[in-house]
């Protein structure tokens, strides 16, 4: 029973981890950023803000951003 119960633990921790997911910030100069977890937008001061896969935290205007999606 409790063999069952550390595998559904560990299962569950893999799922969750599965759920920050990555995305691609296209600019309109046409770059690619690429952000770990969902970029926040933050509609009072028009930035948005995301962490890239170094694990670094950037803010760029949200009306540089062309598009995001879900890598």
């Amino acid at each position: 029973m409790k063999k069952l119960s550390c595998v559904m633990v560990m299962l569950l921790a893999l799922g969750l981890t599965g759920c920050a997911g990555d995305y691609v910030i296209n600019t309109k100069a046409g770059d690619q950023l690429f952000a770990h977890g969902e970029p926040e937008r933050d509609r009072d001061t028009g930035m948005t803000s995301y962490t890239d896969m170094d694990g670094d935290y950037h803010l760029m205007n949200t009306n540089d951003i062309a598009g995001i999606v879900k890598k």
